[in-house]
């Protein structure tokens, strides 16, 4: 058995996930601590693990206010790098650092941490000469993070170095390497799971979508008012867009406004009513918190943000869904779903009610339903906490698990022959949707505008 420490940060996607692993790998006999936003107190302490917050209710309040800002499809320069300042700078680093640092001086520790956002992962990790395994929670995670790196490579570097030094440790040739150098990969998503518009690590391990069993037997957390609501016929439809903010304001305005004449209850599931519209059409029930997992056993259709959490919920439970996507990894998500044929993708530039219920009303046609659920059947052995533990047992006894400065210049050299002797996919801008292109354009240009107007 292992002293196995969490790290991550963010939202529900970013979290939930962890909080199943750790669940599976206790059951399993380890000892499980989860470091993560304060929020998360409750819902970790109520399975039995251990939980150490990074900070408190007004900063973590404040930090979700403040990812709204950067959640943009073309955020600015400026917007992200205030951002940066406030929650990813040195001496937020090194406070996460010192937190997790008493947790591992156990010579039975491993590392479990998201990749990108845990920085003090990766130094407790090269400094304690600790086991560190590397998740990536989408497939757009790694593109993304390359992407930014070779944007700000001067700049993340020279951060970084700074970082570095302060604790101790030589300085690296890139931020990018440093975050790539752990042997330990693992994604949270199936291997059929893919899209040719990024590229993956080849040294990744995608071990499955960490979901639990889909139970309608044991549905102890729906509430008697939403369980009438579910079991009534025809099944409802589930709008949600996610635990946070980032979301286009369109969002519930449009989705609420074509199912509100389809002959069947809509449940949205939202904190931020200041989100939704002032009218409210009378087969719309709205609530605070639903639990996604098992409500949608009894759903015909979801619409939903894009999240990589809500879609393969969706999946899992066999239910069609249509996704209204813009930011993030959301898009991304959104083509992969229509691609694999479970349901629909609409970008913003087609989010109009002619659009949606002609969508909707294919997505809940009885093929559709039978087609999501023959998928289900087939994917059902995915085995994803067995496949988690089994890399967990690996790692225990395995010293080239352990980063140092020489496993770091490794992993440089790796990708830059990679990028010179390698000719990568080609996912720029010509290599996608005509729809997807001309969003992207007119999102760049009314930035573009907006900074002239910005610098007077």
């Amino acid at each position: 058995m292992a002293n196995i420490i969490i790290t991550t940060h963010w939202s529900d996607g970013d979290v939930l996930p962890f909080l199943h692993i750790g669940k599976y790998l206790k059951k399993k006999g380890h000892d499980i601590t989860i470091f993560t936003h304060c929020c998360y107190e409750k819902r970790i302490k109520e399975e039995g693990i251990n939980f150490v917050p990074w900070d408190n209710w007004n900063e973590c309040e404040n930090l979700f206010n403040d990812l709204v800002s950067c959640s943009d499809i073309v955020a600015s320069n400026e917007e992200i790098q205030v951002f940066r300042d406030k929650y990813e700078s040195a001496s937020v680093r090194i406070k996460e650092y010192q937190l997790l640092k008493p947790y591992c001086e156990r010579k039975d520790t491993i590392l479990l941490a998201k990749s990108r956002s845990s920085i003090a992962a990766l130094l407790i990790a090269e400094k304690l000469k600790i086991p560190l395994i590397w998740v990536y929670m989408n497939p757009y995670e790694y593109e993304s993070s390359k992407s930014f790196n070779s944007i700000n490579r001067e700049k993340l570097c020279e951060e970084a170095n700074k970082l570095r030094k302060k604790m101790g440790l030589k300085s690296i040739e890139s931020l990018f390497s440093w975050q790539c150098c752990p042997k330990g990969k693992i994604g949270l998503w199936p291997n059929w799971y893919k899209s040719d518009m990024v590229n993956e690590p080849e040294d990744i391990n995608l071990v499955g979508f960490p979901l639990e069993p889909l139970n309608r037997r044991k549905n102890l957390s729906i509430s008697i008012t939403l369980k009438d609501i579910l079991l009534e016929n025809p099944a409802p439809i589930i709008i949600s867009g996610g635990s946070s903010k980032k979301i286009k304001k369109e969002f519930y305005k449009i989705a609420i406004k074509s199912c509100s004449n389809l002959g069947r209850n809509v449940i949205v599931a939202t904190k931020y009513k200041e989100l939704l519209p002032d009218i409210i059409p009378s087969n719309v029930y709205v609530f605070d918190y639903i639990p996604l997992h098992e409500s949608l056993a009894y759903a015909s259709l979801i619409i939903h943000h894009g999240g990589i959490g809500t879609v393969s919920n969706a999946i899992n439970a066999g239910v069609p869904q249509l996704v209204l996507a813009d930011c993030l990894d959301r898009p991304l998500n959104g083509s992969i779903v229509k691609k694999i044929g479970l349901g629909d993708y609409l970008l913003p530039i087609m989010w109009n009610e002619e659009n949606l219920i002609k969508s909707i009303n294919n997505l809940l046609s009885s093929d559709y339903k039978k087609k999501c659920t023959r998928f289900v059947e087939e994917h059902k052995e995915e085995n994803t906490f067995q496949n988690i533990s089994k890399i967990i047992e690996s790692v225990k006894e395995d010293e080239e698990y352990i980063i140092s400065y020489e496993t770091i210049k490794v992993c440089s050299r790796k990708i830059n022959h990679y990028v010179n002797d390698k000719k990568e996919k080609n996912n720029n801008l010509n290599s996608l949707p005509k729809d997807m292109k001309k969003y992207l354009l007119e999102k760049i240009k009314k930035e573009k505008i907006l900074n002239k107007v910005e610098r007077g």
